[in-house]
């Protein structure tokens, strides 16, 4: 007593009885105590085990085994392992399409992005906010109207006056510098080399055949590689929605190529100089008085 009353010691404390603790969700649901509503379904690829399998496949056996990446592509795009004919079309399209160089809207828009000191995913992410249906956007939607056309079995002048009286100019025919005097070498390659293996192609022939009367109208209304891919991939049946990713998914090689450019350089950020404005704003002048 005389300890405790000195502070010397202290007397016996009972152990603290916890709350007990309820299970965790993971625990009630082994247990088949409850039920939980998933937040999100996927359908493509799993990472619970101890690598991902992209549509049931284990990707380490994949890569052992010769796959390469448009195999996974084939395999998280359209659930479906393609063959080798097929992922050497993609992998053609993804190296024709991979830069067109510095003054296209994208690469513009990364340069600058760049030079402006951005980091690279803001970067590459300005170059690709420019895909749109005038520069590399137009993929899905000249797939959709190519294949719209060859379900419904028109010919070329029945597509024509569908599209100019329900959407407008025809997606995948047209180029801002390339012409039948000055044709784009990309698209002669693809179709060179997808019509020497002697598959069927539909959309890619009905393409071509819209090209004859559009190019006889005007030189520059030829099949340019946005309708050239978009043809060709609706052929190997992929969907039309994914279409524009492969120029996305192409072009971001580019993108990345032109930012890693810059910081190499170290360069400096870009202004535009006076002379390649137009001003016609009204000439300065004085502000009347307020009234």
């Amino acid at each position: 007593q005389e300890l405790l009353k000195s502070g010397q010691v202290k007397e016996p404390v009972e152990p603290t009885i916890l709350p007990r603790l309820p299970k965790s969700i993971e625990e009630a649901m082994k247990a088949d105590e409850v039920m939980v509503a998933p937040l999100i379904r996927t359908t493509i690829s799993d990472d619970r085990g101890d690598e991902p399998c992209y549509d049931g496949y284990p990707a380490s056996e994949l890569i052992n085994k010769g796959y390469e990446i448009p195999h996974v592509i084939g395999l998280l795009w359209d659930k479906r392992l393609i063959s080798k004919q097929e992922a050497e079309i993609i992998k053609r399209i993804m190296m024709l399409s991979a830069d067109h160089g510095p003054c296209v809207s994208g690469a513009y828009a990364t340069i600058l992005a760049a030079c402006a000191g951005i980091g690279l995913s803001q970067a590459v992410a300005a170059g690709l906010i420019m895909i749109g249906p005038r520069f590399g956007g137009a993929v899905t939607d000249a797939g959709r109207w190519f294949k719209h056309a060859v379900d419904n079995k028109m010919n070329v002048d029945e597509f024509l006056a569908y599209m100019k009286k329900n959407v407008g100019p025809v997606p995948g025919i047209g180029h801002r510098v390339k012409s039948l005097r000055n044709p784009d070498k990309r698209v002669k390659e693809l179709v060179g080399y997808v019509k020497s293996l002697h598959i069927k192609t539909p959309c890619l022939d009905f393409a071509l055949q819209v090209e004859q009367v559009t190019a006889a109208k005007k030189d520059n209304l030829i099949l340019n590689v946005d309708g050239t891919m978009a043809a060709v991939l609706v052929d190997l049946g992929f969907p039309v929605d994914s279409l524009n990713g492969f120029f996305i998914l192409s072009r971001t090689i580019g993108l990345i190529g032109h930012w890693v450019d810059q910081k190499r350089q170290d360069s400096r950020l870009i202004r535009l100089f006076d002379y390649l404005v137009n001003y016609a704003a009204p000439k300065r002048r004085e502000v009347p008085p307020l009234k």
